[in-house]
């Protein structure tokens, strides 16, 4: 009798194939035969593996079969999803007997025992909320390198005092720590100083110390306070502690973009607090050079760059919001930095698209710019293009500017609530249609910006492009190209 072709696979080939299935794929494999079920199980533990009540049982006992050390040391990230409910059912190898239904903790906590090359760890807020399960798996995540926590806890972080792991990238939100409403997390993860390199941080305040993380780029902050109010930050302890970033976020309070703070601003923004940041940040930086590396900033609203009170040149300038009433910011912000690529993002109705030509003032640090981002976010089913094209070209038509990017999306949310599916549809409708004349947008927009040398116009995923140095109009879907219109 002929062997199955499958026996004539080399075991390499089984799992270069396996890596083209889907997980659903992957998981129907894995019920044929043996050999099938390694290759497939070796895949599906190399991705993340998401835990939740209706998983967590049987990826459990995935790990607890005969070969559980060779498959746990697969496994190199997993996310702890505890928000649902208690498991659903426990085979006789988990609990005690058929039908028994042993506690979430006591399950994460022999999965995490048996994980030892472990890369990554998420906690959604369920699993940050349960304690005890990570003391007792500690020594087992001696390789950890990322660690994302959503609400990190007093108990939760007394948990954590003894990992000892070359951590390298972190993501806390920070609760309520002993003797403090608002924790300074620069003591807090001294033990990971040599080997942090992108840290994420919320609900936090800084103070100076004497701990430093050299090996810090990527930094973001949210939610940051000074004396205990929301809505500032003190750099100076900020740079000390992180003296090598390259790339900073920053949003002193996080807050939805609304069609509404153009004319109101945002209701936590205290403006004593930023003029007093901004004047405080500005001395800091004037008596010691700091971030000289610095080469790209982004932040949610204007007033957070403003309040930042930089000294010298970010080659790259991302803003999330502007106001009426915080204008005058932006050109205060563009002469501290001054740019060389500069990103804003606003809503697309004509009042906000009339003040365009004001963002820049004739011989401000927008001269230098040699790139301009613009995003429009859509959430009205008609859009002026004649007065987007006026305004643009009014803006940058004195500037050296020589690449622009346009980009509109669909803005399908209002507060914490999505839009119907009825009121997106003639919003749909309009960004198909400019889609249909986005080759003479980009035409028209390249006349009346003379020193242009490339041109683009992003509506969701489609793509129209144009180079100087090339007669032609590029369109494209996502990665595929579909023509290229000769000039």
């Amino acid at each position: 009798m002929d062997k199955p072709i499958i026996d004539a696979l080399n075991w390499d080939i089984l799992l270069h194939l396996a890596t083209f299935l889907t997980r659903h794929d992957l998981s129907q494999l894995s019920k044929t035969c043996h050999t099938l079920y390694e290759a497939s199980i070796r895949e599906l533990l190399y991705d993340p593996v998401e835990l939740r009540a209706d998983n967590i049982l049987s990826f459990h006992a995935c790990l607890s079969g005969d070969d559980t050390s060779r498959r746990a040391s697969l496994v190199r990230e997993l996310v702890l999803n505890c928000s649902l409910s208690r498991p659903r059912r426990a085979p006789k190898s988990i609990a005690g007997h058929a039908g028994a239904i042993p506690e979430v903790i006591e399950i994460i906590t022999a999965i995490l025992r048996t994980t030892h090359n472990l890369k990554r760890l998420e906690l959604d807020w369920a699993a940050a909320g349960l304690s005890n399960y990570l003391h007792h798996a500690l020594f087992a995540l001696i390789n950890l390198e990322e660690l994302r926590i959503p609400f990190l806890s007093q108990s939760l972080w007394d948990d954590l005092q003894d990992l000892r792991a070359p951590l390298r990238k972190c993501s806390m939100q920070f609760g309520p720590m002993r003797d403090t409403t608002v924790a300074d997390p620069i003591p807090l993860l001294e033990n990971f100083s040599s080997t942090l390199e992108e840290v994420s941080f919320s609900n936090v305040q800084f103070t100076y110390g004497t701990t430093q993380y050299p090996k810090v780029r990527k930094l973001s902050l949210s939610n940051c306070y000074v004396d205990f109010l929301l809505g500032g930050i003190d750099t100076a302890s900020v740079t000390w502690a992180f003296p090598n970033v390259t790339d900073f976020s920053f949003s002193a309070v996080r807050v939805h973009p609304e069609i509404s703070q153009w004319l109101e601003g945002r209701n936590s923004d205290k403006p004593e607090l930023i003029q007093r940041c901004r004047r405080s940040n500005k001395h800091a930086h004037s008596q010691r050079i700091s971030w000289s590396s610095l080469q790209r900033i982004s932040v949610g609203h204007v007033a957070d760059l403003y309040m930042l009170g930089l000294e010298g040149h970010v080659p790259q300038v991302e803003i999330g919001m502007l106001s009426a009433s915080t204008l005058y910011m932006l050109q205060d912000a563009l002469q501290d930095t001054r740019p060389a690529a500069l990103a804003l993002s606003l809503f697309a109705v004509d009042r906000i698209l009339e003040c365009i030509p004001r963002l820049f003032n004739p011989g401000t640090a927008a001269d230098r710019l040699s790139q301009f981002e613009l995003t429009l976010r859509c959430m009205r089913p008609s859009i002026d293009t004649d007065k987007l094209v006026a305004s643009l070209s009014e803006l940058l038509g004195p500037l050296r500017v020589e690449r622009l990017t346009l980009r509109l999306h669909r803005w399908d949310t209002v507060g914490v609530y999505y839009l119907p599916k009825e009121e997106l549809l003639p919003i749909d409708a309009c960004l198909d249609h400019i889609y249909s004349l986005a080759g003479e947008l980009v035409m028209r927009l390249t006349q009346g910006i003379p020193s242009l040398r490339e041109a683009a116009l992003r509506v969701g995923d489609r793509v129209v492009e144009w180079k100087a140095t090339i007669p032609a109009v590029r369109v494209s879907v996502g990665r595929d190209i579909l023509w290229d219109t000769r000039i």
